[in-house]
């Protein structure tokens, strides 16, 4: 296999300026890209001459401002050169946030504070990438705020997480090595994650709020002390939700983080609703067309990447390789949680009637059983916390059960790290994962 990929014959692409060549890779393929001369990017962060970039179950676009050539081996599933791209208004956006930025040093006020809208698959997470490169690129270190728990941009899917960004994003892997590895592997962008748990905003929508004003709350102390993330402000991700929960949310999450500029993603409804709705509330409200380039990705691909992401989390990615540690527990030395069941939204109920509160109430796992095959996250509580505030704490790291043993009152789990675990309070959520 290996002397098929080395023998196979690279093929050259040319792009004109403000071009950008599309590739789809799937899990099980490689596809090798080497920018032979000229300059490109993908999603902001630029390609270095003469290096050979790697990927696998990737959809992405290598963009030139300035045409470049490419070389690149093995097959995509799609690859395709196209030059209608909306480019050009991403980068105004940049520079309009850039004004901001500037405003804001001089006034040592707070930076824009970004939240970018839109339904399922139009390329939010990618235009993130690429306003936060851009940002960095000029000097900045703004954060980068993640609301989409479905997928895991930075760490485990069920979460949401905030990362300062102060270095290149990388271009193989996004966001995922940076945060997969641990502070001593040299990676410098560790997450502040609490954890949902569950896939989707609209399963527990009570919880999901709690937990991203506890968010909004350590980003606002973040940004009090230092001036560089003051200055740079914020760019939040979200989920492709734009039904009535999704409005519900937006509302919410706009007045928690103090939103100030608010980017409507390909979505004209939706961005007539925005405007009607908070035009006069001192936000701007900014419509950008989605990439041609975008893709529907299906189900299927979804439950892939959340499944590579939770592998890589104790795996690592094929740069740079980890390997977890198994260790027994005793049930005596953990306290496994869970919030309380959702039994109907308030909006299904009859009138008058109230959701009973356990949404955002936790309840003690007693039957380990249940663990089996869960990925649980260790909490940041001390050992005597109030059971009330255990969804308030973020997140240590996570661990993996892999096996229970009943009898002997044991629970085998797979740690990123070895020794004994950090903390004793360990909140269960809905994502299983069968270790292949």
């Amino acid at each position: 296999m290996q002397d098929k990929q080395s023998t196979e014959l690279s093929r050259e692409v040319t792009l004109e300026p403000d071009h950008e060549f599309r590739f789809e890779v799937e899990f099980n393929n490689k596809v090798q890209i080497k920018l032979a001369k000229g300059t490109a990017e993908i999603f902001g962060t630029e390609l270095a001459v003469g290096i050979t970039y790697t990927f696998t179950g990737r959809k992405a676009a290598v963009y030139t401002w300035h045409g470049c050539t490419l070389e690149v081996k093995g097959t995509c599933l799609v690859e395709y050169t196209a030059n209608e791209t909306p480019m050009t208004s991403y980068l105004n956006t940049h520079l309009a946030l850039e004004q901001l930025r500037q405003r804001a040093k001089m006034e040592h006020e707070l930076g824009p504070r970004v939240l970018v809208v839109g339904p399922h698959d139009v390329g939010k997470t990618s235009l993130c990438k690429i306003l936060v490169s851009y940002s960095l690129k000029q000097g900045g270190k703004p954060i980068y705020v993640s609301l989409d728990t479905t997928e895991g941009s930075i760490t485990m899917p069920g979460t949401v997480t905030a990362t300062c960004i102060s270095n290149i994003i990388d271009v193989e892997e996004g966001f995922g090595s940076s945060a997969t590895t641990a502070a001593s592997m040299g990676s410098s962008t560790m997450p502040l994650a609490y954890y949902y748990g569950f896939e989707n905003p609209s399963e527990n929508v009570k919880l999901y709020k709690m937990v991203s004003s506890c968010l909004s709350n350590a980003i606002k102390s973040r940004m009090a002390v230092d001036d560089e993330c003051r200055n740079s402000g914020f760019i939040i991700d979200t989920a492709g939700l734009i039904d009535q929960v999704g409005y519900d949310i937006i509302q919410h999450v706009i007045e928690e983080f103090s939103v100030n500029v608010l980017i409507v993603l390909g979505h004209e409804r939706l961005y007539s609703d925005m405007n009607r709705m908070f035009s006069n509330k001192n936000v701007s409200v900014v419509k950008l067309s989605k990439s041609g380039g975008v893709v529907e990705r299906d189900r299927q691909f979804k439950t892939r990447l959340q499944r590579t992401k939770i592998h890589e989390y104790f795996y690592g990615t094929p740069k740079c390789e980890l390997s977890p540690y198994s260790m027994l527990v005793n049930y005596d030395d953990i306290k496994v949680w869970r919030v309380g069941d959702v039994i109907a939204p308030s909006s299904a109920l009859p009138l008058g009637m109230e959701g009973s509160s356990n949404e955002t109430q936790v309840v003690k796992v007693d039957n380990y059983d249940m663990c089996l095959h869960s990925i649980l996250a260790i909490l940041n509580a001390d050992q005597d916390e109030h059971e009330n505030r255990l969804l308030e704490s973020n997140v240590a790291g996570f661990v993996y059960v892999s096996d229970v043993d009943d009898e002997k009152k044991k629970v085998t789990i797979l740690s990123p790290s070895p020794g004994r675990l950090p903390k004793k309070h360990i909140l269960m959520g809905s994502f299983k994962w069968m270790e292949s």
